[in-house]
């Protein structure tokens, strides 16, 4: 595969709700992208109220089920975040919890990804505008 001449900072908000990506070329111009996250809202169980075993001994209990999709729904929405970031140069990475973590570890797993500069702060959940201004005071750039 051919190698791109074109080669971009991102600066990228995540949470579990959504991610909001910042794209800044060689030229100096903004855009952005909003993903949001399929993830379902977080359960409150109210106990286990059956007493039923599968074979070897192994609950059925239907909170681990619903605990895995909501794992794998988050997982997919990482990946999907990851991927997005195409000819990235350098990668600054904001938001609160977790998310900033897996998705760190999405990139450095991601071979098109491999050798790009990261790095993680946390940061409150901010606007496009502050995005923006996040990032020309990180990197040092004046976006138009």
């Amino acid at each position: 595969m051919k190698k791109s001449n074109n080669h971009y900072r991102y600066a990228v908000w995540i949470d579990r709700r959504h991610a909001l990506i910042l794209k800044s070329g060689s030229d100096n111009s903004a855009t952005y992208l909003e993903i949001a996250s399929d993830i379902l809202a977080h359960e409150r169980f109210d106990g286990e109220k059956t007493n039923k075993t599968g074979m070897l001994g192994i609950s059925l209990a239907p909170e681990k089920r619903i605990q895995a999709k909501a794992n794998n729904q988050f997982h997919h929405f990482v990946k999907k975040v990851a991927s997005d970031l195409k000819n990235a140069n350098a990668i600054l990475i904001l938001g609160s919890g977790e998310t900033r973590f897996e998705l760190q570890h999405a990139i450095q797993k991601n071979k098109q990804l491999n050798g790009v500069w990261v790095e993680n702060k946390p940061c409150k959940k901010i606007s496009r505008r502050e995005l923006e201004l996040e990032m020309e005071q990180h990197f040092k750039l004046h976006l138009s």
